[in-house]
């Protein structure tokens, strides 16, 4: 038995929906995209969306459009995925970083109030579509005039992306939902931001040339008196989405609530199976989660997966871990941040994806019990109140 830690789940909708941009003759980003972008907005609350190639793109567009300035501060987290810090190094900007709740394996709310009079700028991810607490820290950011921009990249279909300046989306093939492989979202309710983000994302073209180069017609009357469809007001990246992409993503998103519902199912039934062995710390999934993966902290972790890989059961390390002693960045960022250390030394997450049948899920626990048994026969699973294990100031548990 083979169970995968994702898998995608499409079916003859998503078909024929590429063979319908397949008949056409419009292959780059066009009318899918333009209805992808509307049912997106509309589906997560917002006035505005636009598409892009991917989660990673929608960052880095998103904190473009903000206009910081070179040597700006930029507050995100020490742990995670490097989509989320990359950008502020690209734009030029410095990263403040925060480190992770042991508790939620998020970022550390109180930290980030904390700094919040420090930076000119947030961006962090809501990891593992488990919800960070947003409302304290939009209630501090609107008082300080700090954009925050919420990463929603592993959380499609919770309950996030409504309180920031900015919420960012990925249709990547692991996550909850695709566009074909790929794909990403931005969404907003600010009309400049989402002008702005246009025009970054289209080599940088001024804002509103689809809309004046109606029927195509060829027209110098831009601000320079050239052509609107080869004036630039931005320095900008290709980072379109193409129309099969966007057909494609626009049945899954008819899918979503379905797929959210399945992976809460599936996640809550692994959560009552294995929350009452004490050699696992489980953090709980937040109200309104849309869980991307189940992540457990084990001592020892490489031996724990191994185990799990020659069951059968595939896993994922919890992302980059402490990305300051990651080579590409370990001399560009420092500090000191134990639970990072922790999370990269004890965490793994397996899947709870659609297409887990529950003789998969059933496997998983009864292989996961196996193993603990065979190291403390004699232990009784019994957990500490609140199903949760302490970590103290080492990163260790206690």
């Amino acid at each position: 038995m083979k169970i995968n830690f994702a898998a995608v789940d499409f079916g003859q909708e998503e078909i024929e929906a590429v063979n319908r941009v397949l008949g056409g003759t419009q292959l780059a980003s066009g009318q899918e995209n333009e209805s992808f972008e509307k049912e997106f907005a509309e589906y997560v609350g917002s006035k505005y969306a636009i598409c892009c190639n991917s989660g990673s793109s929608a960052n880095l567009l998103a904190i473009s459009s903000l206009g910081l300035s070179k040597g700006s501060k930029v507050l995100t987290s020490a742990c995670g995925f490097p989509a989320t810090l990359s950008p502020i190094l690209h734009i030029g900007a410095v990263s403040v970083l925060v480190d992770y709740d042991p508790l939620t394996h998020n970022i550390n709310v109180d930290e980030v109030i904390r700094l919040l009079p420090e930076v000119q700028a947030v961006i962090f991810a809501h990891t593992l579509g488990n919800p960070v607490q947003m409302e304290f820290i939009k209630a501090q950011a609107d008082l300080l005039g700090v954009p925050v921009i919420e990463d929603c990249c592993e959380a499609v279909g919770s309950s996030v992306g409504k309180l920031g300046t900015l919420a960012t989306w990925s249709f990547y093939p692991a996550h909850q939902m695709t566009a074909l492989g790929g794909g990403g979202m931005v969404t907003t309710n600010d009309e400049k931001l989402y002008q702005r983000m246009k025009s970054l994302r289209d080599w940088g073209k001024t804002y509103t040339w689809d809309s004046s180069l109606g029927g195509n017609q060829t027209k110098y009357t831009s601000s320079i008196g050239y052509h609107l469809g080869y004036t630039y007001d931005t320095i900008g990246w290709n980072f379109k989405l193409p129309e099969a992409n966007a057909a494609f993503g626009r049945e899954q998103l008819k899918k979503l609530d379905v797929f959210t519902l399945t992976r809460n199912i599936n996640w809550q039934y692994l959560y009552s199976k294995l929350k009452d062995i004490s050699q696992i710390k489980i953090a709980p999934m937040g109200k309104g989660g849309s869980p991307f993966g189940f992540c457990m902290d084990v001592e020892d972790r490489n031996g724990f997966g191994n185990y799990l890989e020659a069951h059968g059961i595939m896993h994922r390390p919890f992302f980059a871990g402490n990305i300051c002693r990651q080579p590409a960045f370990k001399d560009r960022i420092s500090g000191k941040f134990p639970v990072a250390d922790y999370l990269m030394n004890h965490s793994l997450f397996i899947g709870c994806h659609t297409k887990m049948t529950q003789q998969d899920l059933d496997y998983i626990v009864e292989t996961i019990h196996a193993y603990f048994d065979s190291r403390n026969p004699e232990l009784e699973r019994q957990r500490l109140p609140g199903g949760m294990l302490s970590i103290n100031s080492t990163g260790l548990t206690s």
